[in-house]
């Protein structure tokens, strides 16, 4: 029998994070049977590991309320926290550069916030392109932009690995990816948001905690299963067994091609709970 091993996007996936109303995107926090559900999988021993562009503080947050314990990909694998003690191994045996954040080893790959943030400031100098970051905007400001609590304003603020644009004229963004290109960074698309880093991404990060799971469960088949929304999950289904694709919230598929993606027929955290119900714990 196999051992299952999730890896989850969160917004509109495992929580149905944004809406459309007459037209409009708006943010909303809707855990719904989630709690439950997650709890059935710690009941079956099934990791589920957060894989997100969310911040280390925004995820710490879901995961205190979701009352998960396991490793989490953070930025879109800008880093690895994983709970000390979590893997029966040292990890700087395998070569592994660990440092330690309340109580967590974190292994990063990603370059700095502030040297991302000190290239975008250089582009929009030198090249003249407009964009609206996080960094650019006030607490309160990025609240009222984001449709969110100044606390969760803060926690979407505290970035390490990435930074978030919030909005840039559509024609200059193909423009605004050549340059970053070149300087070694990237922009890939959310569900809502374009998020800069450099060129690390979920998949370098998920393949690996998979060789790490590998010794945990040494003994077992591991079965890898991932679940996203938005082209930023390209690189987490290319490195897991079976890639679920829900409908983000438009009620269509963000187009991709990837062997063997199933597109699950709910929306967003309704795909989410029907692949988890019917997928892994119905087995």
């Amino acid at each position: 029998m196999s051992q299952y091993l999730i890896f989850s996007d969160i917004d509109n996936t495992l929580l149905q994070s944004y809406i459309i109303k007459e037209g409009e995107i708006y943010h909303i926090e809707e855990y719904g049977e989630i709690k439950e559900i997650v709890q059935k999988l710690h009941q079956n021993n099934i990791p589920l590991v957060l894989c997100s562009s969310k911040t280390r503080l925004e995820q710490e947050k879901i995961r205190e309320l979701l009352e998960i314990d396991h490793p989490f990909i953070v930025e879109n694998g800008g880093a690895i926290f994983i709970p000390e003690n979590y893997f029966p191994i040292d990890l700087e045996e395998l070569g592994l550069s660990i440092r330690s954040i309340n109580e967590n080893l974190v292994i990063e790959l990603g370059k700095s916030y502030n040297r991302i943030i000190e290239n975008l400031q250089e582009i929009r100098e030198d090249f003249h392109i407009e964009f609206v970051a996080v960094h650019d905007l006030s607490l309160p400001d990025l609240a009222r932009q984001v449709g969110i609590s100044i606390n969760d304003a803060k926690l979407m603020a505290s970035r390490e690995y990435s930074e978030t644009i919030l909005e840039i004229n559509i024609n200059k963004l193909d423009k605004l990816k050549k340059i970053l290109n070149d300087r070694g960074l990237r922009i890939l698309q959310g569900t809502r948001y374009n998020t800069v880093s450099s060129l690390h991404d979920k998949g370098s990060a998920i393949s690996i905690l998979k060789k790490l799971y590998a010794i945990k469960f040494q003994n077992s088949k591991i079965e890898s299963i991932g679940i996203g929304d938005a082209f930023n999950d390209i690189s987490m289904f290319e490195n897991v067994d079976k890639p679920f694709l829900v409908r983000n919230i438009q009620n269509g598929y963000a187009p991709m091609q990837i062997n063997n993606l199933i597109r699950a027929n709910g929306i967003g955290q309704t795909g989410w709970k029907e692949i988890i119900l019917n997928h892994i714990l119905k087995k």
